[in-house]
């Protein structure tokens, strides 16, 4: 084929070998203005395109497919674009130093990420958030010794499902709590946060005064569509409804619509510095899964509490149950057995945990088959990178050798992992993934359609603040120290 022709994705463009990068990269420019991307910016998303289609046509074509796949597709705010081919892999040596590379670093994108996944080839991906045109802010960030509500105004706030038409206030909410070192940029943006909630990757409660002003709110958020359970967070208080138990009545809104929905329960990351979310989560029947090293950049600051800056802020990562979810069996190393087993008894769901004799028996443990297939995302600007396994294959530590390689040009503080322990193979690809660094992060359950997962972590050699940490309870206490432990283990085993 030497033309170009459209297909029935959001936007799907096959480029045969004649077919000039040209028309790809009007076809994605004419989307990114139609999402809301400003014409400067569309026009830089056009010249990256382009030049990762010439990246692409320099490498060999292997049996004969030249043809190029162009896809764009929403995902909540953002507009990702990717470009499939089925030529000879890039290097991931090149792939830092590539063109496109330099040209995401100068702005042109918000993230690009290359990688080759064997049969189904090769493929990058890069995406933006829309500008946003609105004003969402107003006056300043509030302080905590700012003018307390009155009584009276207090004693008015409802606390309901969010609509549309309380984007803007919530925006206005984010900037009075956090000036803007909130890490989602979305949360600043009412036209993004309006799309979120349309196409539920977002769902939210707030908490509105009488004549409408959006002074608290929480919410569930989905990583993937078809996910059973979603993340809860984003859980913001106006500093001058503060000590008004508007947190509480915020999370027992939440978990009244994850119980609605059907979904299995929801999990969170907790700051650490404080003890007030973590409470909140364990006072509704929530547990701790685990402790998140360095996951949060010592930018975020929040009125009313330690903000010190002594390195990364680590995140307690806890779960809370809803619905039964059935009974389930779980692979670890030997090892983890024990400590898994008592975050099952706690959490008090249905649970059998095998442990497999890795380290004593090379074959304590079954091995994966065939090809691992995972997914890769980048927050650059929190300086952290989420992989996940949908299918653990006996490449699986070459290959995500491999995507450290290629991540390497981000300079990323942490890398999470996320391993299925549904899968016997599991309890091998924990023990295997030491070798690159990975160490036990936290246990999350029923995170994807194919069961419970572990989050494994690999953290750089930059500070991470170990002296402002408070944990609501011994438990918690516990399973910090245990990551903290392991954490040293597999750092001295390397």
């Amino acid at each position: 084929m030497n033309g170009a022709r459209l297909g029935p994705a959001d936007m799907e463009l096959v480029l045969g070998p004649e077919a000039p990068a040209s028309a790809a990269g009007a076809a994605v420019r004419a989307v990114a203005l139609a999402s809301g991307v400003t014409s400067e910016r569309a026009t830089r998303l056009r010249a990256l395109l382009e030049q990762l289609v010439v990246e692409s046509r320099s490498r060999e074509a292997v049996g004969g497919a030249e043809e190029l796949v162009v896809r764009a597709r929403h995902s909540g705010p953002a507009l990702h674009v990717e470009v499939h081919d089925q030529r000879l892999p890039l290097d991931p040596a090149e792939a830092r130093v590539s063109r496109a590379r330099r040209l995401v670093a100068l702005g042109f994108a918000d993230h690009l990420h290359i990688s080759a996944d064997g049969p189904a080839g090769n493929v990058a991906t890069f995406s933006v958030e829309p500008d946003e045109v609105e004003l969402a802010a107003e006056g300043r960030a509030l302080a905590e010794d700012c003018e307390r509500a009155s009584d009276e105004v207090a004693e008015g706030v409802v606390v309901r499902r969010m609509v549309d038409d309380d984007a803007t206030g919530l925006a206005r909410c984010v900037y009075r709590c956090y000036g803007y070192s909130y890490l989602d940029p979305m949360m600043y943006r009412p036209r993004q946060i309006r799309r979120a909630l349309r196409a539920g990757t977002m769902r939210s409660v707030v908490a509105v005064t009488a004549d409408g002003e959006v002074v608290g709110h929480i919410a569930v958020t989905f990583e993937r569509p078809g996910d059973p359970v979603p993340e809860g967070g984003r859980l913001v208080v106006d500093p001058r409804f503060r000590g008004r138990h508007l947190a509480e009545r915020l999370a027992h809104g939440r978990a009244g619509m994850v119980e609605e929905l059907g979904l299995p329960g929801s999990w969170c990351e907790c700051v650490a510095n404080h003890p007030f979310s973590q409470r909140e989560v364990l006072s509704m029947g929530g547990s701790e899964t685990g402790f998140l090293v360095g996951a949060q950049p010592s930018t975020v600051r929040m009125e009313g509490v330690d903000n010190a800056e002594r390195g990364r802020h680590s995140l307690v990562a806890m779960y809370l149950p809803s619905v039964d979810p059935g009974p389930a069996e779980l692979h670890v190393p030997e090892r983890h057995a024990a400590a898994l087993a008592e975050l099952v008894e706690r959490m008090g769901i249905d649970r059998t945990v095998v442990g497999h004799g890795v380290d004593a028996d090379p074959d304590g443990a079954p091995a994966a088959q065939g090809s691992t297939s995972l997914t890769v995302g980048v927050e650059a600007g929190v300086g952290l990178a989420h992989l996940r396994v949908d299918r653990l294959g006996a490449d699986l530590v070459e290959r995500v050798a491999r995507e450290l390689d290629a991540l390497a040009g981000f300079d990323l503080d942490v890398v999470h992992l996320d391993v299925v322990l549904t899968d016997p193979a599991a309890a091998r690809a924990v023990d295997d993934l030491e070798r690159l660094g990975f160490f036990w992060g936290a246990w999350v359950p029923c995170f994807t359609p194919s069961g419970d997962v572990l989050r494994l972590q690999r953290v750089s050699d930059r500070p991470v603040d170990q002296d402002h940490v408070e944990l609501a309870r011994p438990e918690g206490a516990a399973v910090r120290d245990r990551v903290v432990a392991e954490w040293h283990r597999v750092a001295r085993g390397r």
